[in-house]
């Protein structure tokens, strides 16, 4: 191993840490952002100076160890898991700086093999590599490139179009083309490979020039007010006590609200310290405290089987003025290892951090249906949810024209885990041209408007409530993406294997020559 490859890796890895909100900046804007147009250059000039397969994918690996340890750190704050808990942030961190290694080797043996460009390959490999983690083995999409760049407008815009791997493709271009440009290397214009990056290109510049063509779309306003109620669930249980102190706070912020007279109020992931859902008599009592609201609740909620098993949910109810529940969303896709666990009587901690009442895990959710406000679709995800495009497309697809992100988040405490999770579901605002309602806990909440501008947030770990005038489209204009999902990682997915094709048997004719 060369010292100097390896300090180009961790400057990489370092570089791209820097590029997301960090153990320094801990907040959604960050002065560093612009970073990740040139983090990956340190690593990528190892790919024209290295010439062993298993040295180009430890490079890479490290690379991304570096980046994901510092940071997902945060992992370690989750104290109901005890030592688990530095295992799961050291097995996570290191499991996902594979996909660098392997993309970083894959480029390397197509160059070597097939003499395909880097130019070509690596943005290529790397976008689709980046996709494939998004959702192998349940998924971990946090960290995604182009989540670095939700507070540059004019760029972000393009996932409206071609998703999440629209950004990242350019991001990665960008990188790559600069190491070409620091190396002086020779851009052959006449080869395929040259060929169809040109066309790639070209289509990402158009359509980041019509995503960023003003809409003239029909626009009405909903009041919408959240609550931060900073109560810590880290409690042996929900006793009695408990779930009425955590009331009492709650109501105490809800009656502020009494002369903004907000149409809906939204709390957070489990805001409701019980199940409401065999508590409906608590939904009357909420209704009252402001006349004329309605609630969009987080609680847990229970379903007794024939033979008397129960089932447990992480839900989110809706309920009218009158205190009748008028929809429900169960949490679709559970965090592993923290709501449910495959070997449970092998990791125990999970009896410590799904304690409320004794019992072990939750259940998915079985589908993705909007609660609806008088006649109004919203799409309300929760805290895992968020992260995952599919969902919302879902929703969306299904008529929702707001979505709402209720979340807990207290678990990680003064970190930059809350700023990483609005980061990336403001890219769901995006993608979708909606509008976006974050509740947390104690993390970041605010609004984000349909362009993915944040409108107002709050500050970590403070009891806060923010009201706005939410501005959505009612006529349910989709967006490509929406519709067509992640065809642009399937479009590329298909230009790759037409030049490893075409490479390959030009190689097999000149050899035969």
């Amino acid at each position: 191993m060369k010292i100097k490859n390896i300090l180009l890796s961790i400057i990489s890895g370092i570089l791209l840490a820097f590029s997301f909100p960090n153990f320094i900046q801990q907040n959604v804007f960050i002065f560093t952002f612009f970073l990740i147009w040139v983090a990956f250059v340190p690593l990528f000039l190892i790919l024209y100076e290295e010439d062993n397969y298993k040295r180009i994918f430890f490079y890479g690996f490290l690379s991304g160890s570096v980046f994901y340890l510092i940071s997902l750190y945060w992992l370690c704050n989750v104290r109901p898991m005890g030592i688990f808990a530095y295992v799961a942030w050291i097995a996570l961190s290191l499991y996902i700086s594979l996909y660098i290694g392997i993309s970083l080797l894959i480029s390397f043996y197509l160059k070597r093999k097939l003499n395909i460009e880097y130019l070509f390959s690596v943005p290529l490999i790397f976008t689709i590599l980046e996709y494939v983690r998004e959702w192998l083995f349940t998924g971990f999409p946090l960290q995604t490139p182009a989540q670095s760049q939700v507070i540059f407008l004019p760029f972000i815009k393009i996932i409206k179009i071609t998703g999440v791997a629209g950004a990242n493709f350019l991001i990665y271009f960008v990188n790559i083309f600069l190491t070409t440009m620091i190396l002086r290397e020779k851009i052959n214009l006449i080869k395929i490979e040259s060929f169809a990056l040109i066309i790639i290109l070209m289509i990402l510049v158009i359509f980041t020039l019509i995503v960023n063509i003003k809409s003239k779309y029909v626009y009405k306003n909903l009041k919408i007010s959240i609550l931060q109620p900073d109560i810590s669930q880290d409690v042996a249980e929900w006793a009695w006590n408990y779930k009425e102190k955590a009331l009492k706070i709650i109501k105490e912020m809800i009656l502020k609200l009494e002369q903004e007279k907000p149409n809906i109020i939204v709390w957070p992931e489990t805001g409701y310290p019980g199940v409401l859902n065999y508590e409906q008599w608590r939904a009357k009592e909420i209704a009252g405290w402001i006349k004329g609201v309605w609630h969009i609740i987080g609680s847990d909620k229970v379903e007794i089987g024939k033979n008397g098993e129960k089932k447990y949910y992480n839900s989110v109810f809706i309920i009218d003025e009158n205190g009748n529940i008028k929809g429900e969303y169960s949490k679709y896709h559970l965090v592993p290892f923290g709501e449910y666990v495959p070997l449970q009587n092998i990791f125990p901690f999970i009896k410590k951090v799904v304690r409320r009442y004794g019992y072990i895990g939750f259940t998915p959710g079985n589908k993705i249906e909007p609660v609806i406000y008088k006649n109004i679709k919203i799409g309300t995800l929760i805290c895992y949810d968020s992260l995952f495009p599919e969902i919302s497309r879902e929703f969306i697809r299904k008529g929702a024209v707001i979505l709402v992100h209720l979340s807990y988040e207290t678990w990680y405490g003064k970190t930059p885990a809350s700023a990483q999770i609005f980061q990336n579901t403001i890219m769901r605002a995006v993608e979708n041209e909606v509008p976006l309602i974050r509740c947390v806990a104690s993390g970041i909440s605010g609004f984000v408007n349909h362009d993915g501008k944040i409108i107002s947030k709050t500050d970590l770990f403070k009891r806060d409530i923010l009201t706005e005038d939410v501005i959505y489209n009612e006529k349910n204009n989709l967006t490509i993406y929406t519709k067509y999902g992640d065809w642009f990682v399937f479009f590329i997915l298909f230009m790759m294997i037409i030049i490893i094709i075409f490479n390959g048997i030009r190689k097999n004719v000149n050899v035969n020559y």
